[in-house]
């Protein structure tokens, strides 16, 4: 019977959908077929003006609703309609006229309010296997609309003063509560994809069997009170078939034990004795039943669908750990590891039977082993950010850039620490870049400090480098000494040889101060032009002296030709200045003294070195 509910595309699109014929054949005669089975069961009911045990045929119409698009709730409501009008014309019922119009629109309203409240709340699983799906089951399958119907129809016959209003609804809603409450599970359990949850047909007609046979014998005998004897059997049922098993089990129950109490067997007998009671005592007895097993059955699909998606997010997980390019690794708080992603292999050459290398960090270089362990203490003392880069070592020996990113994993229901995550990241290529990038920035900070026709520092370090020495000699109380240098005659060597050979004199006299200068803490500067600065650190004016000769020598002894220098070689004249800084001084003095001896070397005649005053 093809009920599926069709594309929605189909039905939002407003063209005419033909509606199947053999569906409407199907459904008339599964709906012929469990009617007449109703009125079967409930024949002698009904001849001893007792209530119905059962109603079956709503319980079924609101499955088949609940199974097809809206557009084609009318024909089903129609076809249940026909068949429910007629069965209430035909033996046995012989009803008149008016009492079947009255009850088929009656049914009518039952199916319709039921389809239609309990449709939202289906969606968009069909399968009854939900806490709100069965809550909503029974509030609107067992009270809104059986109840609905049944103050309809009672109040149709008491109009008709057919029959007192208040015994007409126990006579109409428990049959049809009882009804909707088995049957609808039943056909949405049986359209579902896997109906008595895989089993073979084998298991499913033994289990079954067996609760047949139980039924029989509990409500054969009227000597034993061994009703709860089935209860047993039919969470079996439910554990083994799911709720088609179950649904199905309390509808051979509720039939079984209808068709034997309403003939007087069965072990409700022993405490009821007049038709009726009996029957309401089935029907409470099957609703505690209904109750037990579909809360039973709740449960079991709740933990069925727990396991799935904790197999689906395990599943989802390696995934993405297997097919990640980082390393994760799970540990416990021992920091025994459990689990070492395949990225391993790839990235440092261990395999997943070399997890005890990270347990014991035998993978990471020892200088950083320190920081390794700071990173699990902080971690587990709740620090927020937990990142370290850190050196691996690969199989090969070699070692491999790495970024530990630590997390502390905590347990779900105590919230107490129960393990660490590690996201290990290659960042070599990311440290080759910033070593490349670092190397750029030294280079372009020492362009901004060099002179770039002589090779030592220019002017802005030459500054730099006089006042951080002054403020160290003012808190040390030392003496700091500066030699100004100038090269004879620059200006006609210019002239006389170019500008080229210029730059080549200038590296030339360089070199020669660079070879008297030799302390570490001495510094040797360009100060412009022809002029040089020598900075001697904790030296007094006479050592000064002294390397400011030794200086002029050197740069006389490299013969470089100046035919404009009445030395007939290039010369320096050298002015020496030294100081105790004060808080009253400046190190600009210092310069200006230099200079100033430098103009007396020059008005001495050149190739000399004067002190300053």
């Amino acid at each position: 019977m093809n009920t599926s509910v069709q594309p929605r595309s189909e039905e939002s699109s407003g063209s005419v959908t033909v509606f199947p014929l053999q569906q409407l054949i199907y459904a008339a005669l599964i709906l012929g077929g469990v009617t007449a089975g109703a009125e079967l069961l409930n024949t002698i009911p009904w001849a001893h003006g007792d209530i119905s045990i059962m109603w079956p045929s709503t319980g079924l119409m609101v499955g088949m609703l609940l199974c097809v698009p809206q557009r084609q709730w009318p024909a089903y409501i129609i076809l249940g309609t026909v068949i429910d009008f007629a069965a209430n014309l035909l033996p046995p019922l012989h009803a008149p006229l008016w009492l079947s119009l009255s009850a088929s629109g009656c049914n009518v309203v039952e199916v319709t309010i039921a389809a239609w409240l309990l449709s939202p709340a289906l969606a968009p699983h069909r399968y009854m296997a939900r806490a709100s799906q069965l809550v909503a089951l029974l509030i609107y399958g067992v009270f809104v609309a059986p109840g609905i119907a049944s103050l309809c129809y009672a109040t149709c016959l008491s109009l008709a003063h057919f029959k007192s209003f208040w015994l007409v609804v126990p006579e109409w809603f428990p049959g049809d509560a009882l009804g909707i409450t088995i049957m609808t599970p039943l056909y949405l359990s049986l359209k579902s994809r896997a109906p008595f949850s895989k089993r073979p047909w084998y298991e499913a007609a033994g289990w079954f069997a067996l609760l047949v046979v139980v039924s029989f014998g509990v409500f054969w005998q009227t000597s034993l009170p061994l009703l709860f004897v089935i209860l047993p059997v039919l969470l079996l049922v439910e554990m083994r078939l799911g709720m088609a098993g179950a649904a199905l089990g309390l509808l051979a129950v509720s039939t079984i034990g209808g068709f034997l109490t309403s003939r007087g067997h069965g072990p409700i007998g022993l405490t009821v004795l007049s038709p009726s009671p009996r029957t309401l005592m089935l029907q409470v007895f099957a609703f505690v039943s209904m109750l037990l097993v579909y809360i039973a059955e709740v449960v079991r699909a709740a933990r069925v669908r727990l396991g799935l998606n904790l197999r689906a997010s395990e599943q989802r997980f390696r995934l993405l750990a297997e097919g990640s390019s980082d390393i994760i690794t799970l540990a416990n708080l021992s920091r025994e590891v459990v689990y070492v992603s395949p990225s391993a292999t790839t990235l440092l050459g261990w395999d997943s039977r070399s997890a005890g290398l990270f347990e014991r960090g035998a993978m990471v270089h020892p200088d950083d082993q320190a920081s390794l362990e700071k990173l699990y203490t902080d971690c587990l003392a709740g620090k927020a950010r937990n990142i370290l880069e850190f050196r691996g070592r690969k199989r090969d020996g070699g070692y491999l850039w790495l970024e530990a990113n630590l997390v502390l994993h905590c347990d779900p229901e105590t919230s107490a620490p129960s393990g660490f995550i590690n996201v290990v990241r290659d960042i070599s290529g990311r440290k080759a870049h910033e070593e490349e990038l670092n190397k750029a920035l030294n280079v372009a900070e020492n362009r901004a400090i060099t002179d770039a026709v002589t090779g030592i520092a220019n002017r802005r370090r030459l500054d730099e480098y006089i006042e951080r020495e002054w403020q160290r000699a003012q808190t040390a109380h030392t003496k700091i000494s500066v030699l100004m240098i100038d090269v004879d005659r620059f200006k006609h060597y210019n002239d006389r040889y170019g500008h080229l050979a210029g730059d080549r004199c200038l590296r030339e006299v360089t070199g020669a101060i660079a070879s008297v200068v030799q302390r570490p803490t001495d510094f040797v500067g360009r100060y412009g032009g022809e002029e040089f600065v020598v900075v001697l650190p904790d030296t007094d004016l006479a050592g000064a002296w002294h390397i400011g000769e030794k200086i002029r020598r050197a740069v006389e002894l490299e013969q470089i030709p100046h035919e404009g220098n009445p030395h007939r070689v290039v010369t320096v004249s050298i002015g020496c200045a030294t100081i105790a800084p004060l808080d009253t001084t400046k190190s600009v003095q210092l310069l200006e003294s230099a200079d100033a001896a430098m103009y007396q070397a020059k008005e001495a005649g050149r190739n000399c070195v004067r002190l300053a005053n």
